[in-house]
């Protein structure tokens, strides 16, 4: 009922996936690893603007109502052709797929510092920022040059339509297409578009991209995966203090547009940048490793995971 497709991305720009902002902090920290959310969104936006010649707030609310109902996004990660470096917690620290966070930012990460300048031609006061990112570029173990690019999962339910079937998807070997539309050809990930950030070209469908995401069951809404035991989540799952574990806990946050997951924000018209704020959950950090017994979870839209516990 869900057909999983094994994408990889190729950076075209560095890449900005923020954090909940701290005000008191003049370095805007990257994730390493970019959201399914942050997909849904581009896509989103990719459809509306594409197939509706003068589109309203409405338009991108009900579209991203059916990419959610029709979709799944799992996390993607840095690969280079050979590794996905998605993170793990072993013994005492934190990999990124066979290497180190040191060893792993000193290849992939960078960052760039900005200040605003008044009139007088200085800097004004408390202006300073620094932006870190994942670069576009890459030196291999020989010294060569190579595009960073991102892999993940992305699941198409079967028969799949956008907008009461006025839009048909359907995979073919270069993208995802709406009618003779590429919709993941060219996309816009992520913060920092101002600085040119986030523009990521599609690059091949890979089936060397393995995962350990472990499908138990699926229907026609969702999928169910099984976390064994000892083996790292690779997205964030809802806190629960019945799971044991060994790695971190983080609080999800921010802005939005609208929360597609609250029907009030749905039927508003009215919806302006940031108006929307998401709710506020605790979550377990990919990389966290889940310790004592499998557990199972639905995998969400976003590639987030809720637990089934026994109550």
């Amino acid at each position: 009922m869900w057909n999983q497709n094994k994408v990889v991305f190729k950076l075209k720009s560095p890449l900005h996936i923020g954090y909940t902002p701290f005000k008191s902090s003049v370095v805007s920290p990257t994730r390493y690893y970019i959201l399914g959310r942050n997909f849904w969104g581009a896509i989103t936006k990719q459809i509306t603007e594409s197939f509706f010649r003068s589109f309203e707030s409405e338009d991108y609310i009900d579209v991203g109502h059916d990419i959610r109902n029709n979709f799944i996004f799992s996390y993607f990660y840095l690969y280079d052709g050979d590794t996905v470096y998605y993170p793990k917690y072993e013994e005492k620290e934190l990999k990124y797929g066979d290497m180190y966070v040191s060893n792993f930012e000193s290849r992939f990460i960078d960052s760039r510092i900005s200040t605003a300048i008044d009139n007088s031609g200085t800097a004004k006061d408390e202006s300073l920022h620094e932006i870190e990112y994942i670069n576009n570029k890459f030196k291999d173990k020989n010294g060569n040059v190579n595009d960073v690019k991102i892999a993940g999962y992305i699941w198409i339910k079967e028969n799949a339509t956008i907008k009461d079937k006025k839009l048909e998807i359907k995979k073919e070997k270069d993208g995802i297409y709406i009618n003779n539309f590429n919709i993941i050809k060219e996309l816009i990930l992520g913060g920092e578009s101002k600085y040119g950030f986030g523009h990521v070209e599609f690059y091949s469908f890979d089936d060397r991209v393995n995962l350990p995401i472990n499908i138990e069951t699926e229907n026609s809404n969702e999928l169910s995966v099984r976390i064994q035991k000892n083996e790292a989540i690779l997205s964030h799952l809802e806190y629960s203090k019945e799971i044991p574990f060994k790695g971190d806990i983080e609080l999800l946050s921010g802005r939005a547009y609208y929360d597609i997951q609250k029907e009030s924000d749905h039927k508003t018209k009215d919806n302006k940048p940031g108006s929307s704020f998401l709710e506020t959950k605790y979550y377990f950090s990919p990389g966290t490793v889940i310790l004592e017994k499998d557990i199972n979870a639905l995998l969400q839209w976003d590639g987030k995971l809720k637990p089934i516990l026994n109550t």
